[in-house]
């Protein structure tokens, strides 16, 4: 009798993950304002709220779909043991065994429809969010997860770090926010550390409440040993990936204007990364094919990504931009530089410069026709990809800083380095 009981506690809890047939997909929302303030804030709250509920139908019917399969298997388990169970109480056993019990098939688990994906338009600012903290005054923000971003054999490693914001601190895509890690150096709290934002304004759950940072750990391997040095290890860095759900951080900002998307809805987006550099195009691409945005709707131009790392492993969020290339295929390229995987015309490792080299016609065309440069990552990747460009300029007999000098002037090469 022991075996039914252990399967009716799995069905028990697997019921769980069933969605509730008719769950509403908003609820009242309720909160005390001034007078002033209560109108807009009631309404933002409520649309933050909708974007949240749907967003726990959505995980909860994707976890239910996963463990569909199961539910059925043990609900045909159960059958058998409770016909054996009664079989041995009347004092009878079937002729062949228990493989004689006559078992209907189970009926096959029915999915509810997934809910559409909610139309975003309630934070499409008129202006660029402002500096709305300081850090002498940040604001407390609490750890939502942390994940690892990167493949397991990838060297080193990067989280990707969800923290709340609870429509606070507003941000558009290109920005960056401050973290101020705890703790002083000589008696003063420690400085601010700027991070480009890797999520839309709408957050990764819709909800335009949380702000997502791509984080590389920052350690020191010191060259004679081998080892790590804890004591040069990254403050902010180390803080932030070793962060767990409830955790406080103070954040700042946000800042930043020169890594906008464009205003055009039908310029060009070339974007060049290395690395945690890929922060911010990952809440362009976000925005303009993975979200039901204005921004998505209103999208005609083409956005290519040319990302540069050591392995495959190391590439940074891989099923947003297959998404995007399976959304919208003629608006969306991907161009890979893997330098311990590819080699170059010449036999050497493959960077992000020498793809610049290859493509470099189709990408000289699209800047002549309104396209933007985007160049973001460590400054020691900045003089290889100029020094690509102006290798092109030299052979399109362009004088390469008067080249940039136009782009510039016309806001169309946009660089973020650290």
């Amino acid at each position: 009798m022991m075996a039914p009981m252990k399967l009716l506690a799995v069905l028990a809890c697997v019921n769980g993950l069933r969605p509730p047939a008719n769950t509403p997909l908003a609820r009242d929302t309720r909160a005390e304002y001034s007078k002033e303030s209560a109108g807009p804030q009631i309404d933002l709250l409520a649309k933050q709220h909708r974007m949240t509920v749907m967003s726990v139908e959505r995980a909860k019917l994707e976890v239910f779909a996963a463990y569909a399969p199961r539910i059925a298997e043990l609900e045909a388990q159960l059958k058998i043991k409770e016909l054996e169970a009664q079989i041995a109480a009347n004092g009878a056993a079937p002729a062949n065994g228990a493989a004689a019990i006559p078992i209907a098939p189970s009926a096959p688990v029915a999915l509810p429809d997934a809910p559409a994906a909610p139309t975003l338009d309630f934070l499409e600012y008129a202006e660029i969010p402002k500096t709305a903290f300081k850090p002498t005054a940040p604001y407390k923000s609490a750890i939502r997860s942390v994940k690892r971003a990167i493949g397991p054999d990838a060297p080193g490693e990067i989280c990707h770090v969800v923290m709340t914001t609870e429509g606070k601190l507003p941000y558009v895509e290109g920005q960056s926010v401050g973290v101020v890690p705890p703790g002083n150096k000589g008696g003063k709290p420690h400085q601010q550390r700027l991070y480009s934002i890797a999520s839309t304004r709408y957050g990764d759950d819709g909800a335009g409440d949380s702000v997502s940072l791509c984080v590389r750990r920052a350690v020191y391997v010191d060259p004679e040993t081998g080892e790590e040095d804890p004591a040069k290890k990254g403050i902010c860095s180390n803080f932030l990936c070793d962060g767990s759900p409830g955790d406080v951080v103070a954040l700042t900002g946000p800042v930043g204007k020169g890594l906008l998307l464009p205003e055009s809805p039908d310029a060009d987006v070339i974007m060049v990364a290395t690395g945690t550099g890929v922060a911010p195009y990952r809440g362009f691409v976000k925005r303009l094919f993975d979200e039901q945005t204005p921004a998505n709707d209103a999208f005609t131009g083409r956005a290519w990504l040319f990302f540069g790392g050591p392995t495959s492993d190391s590439i940074l969020y891989p099923e947003l931009w297959d998404a995007a290339k399976a959304s919208k295929p003629d608006q969306f390229d991907l161009t890979l530089a893997i330098s311990r995987e590819q080699t170059n015309e010449d036999g050497g490792r493959m960077y992000v410069q020498h793809r610049i080299v290859e493509h470099a016609d189709e990408i000289f065309d699209r800047l002549d026709n309104g396209a933007h440069f985007y160049l973001c990552g460590l400054k020691g990747m900045q003089p290889g990809i100029e020094a690509a460009l102006e290798e092109v300029c030299d052979k399109k007999g362009l004088v390469f800083k008067d080249w940039v000098k136009a782009l510039k002037k016309d806001k169309r090469y946009h660089v973020e380095v650290y």
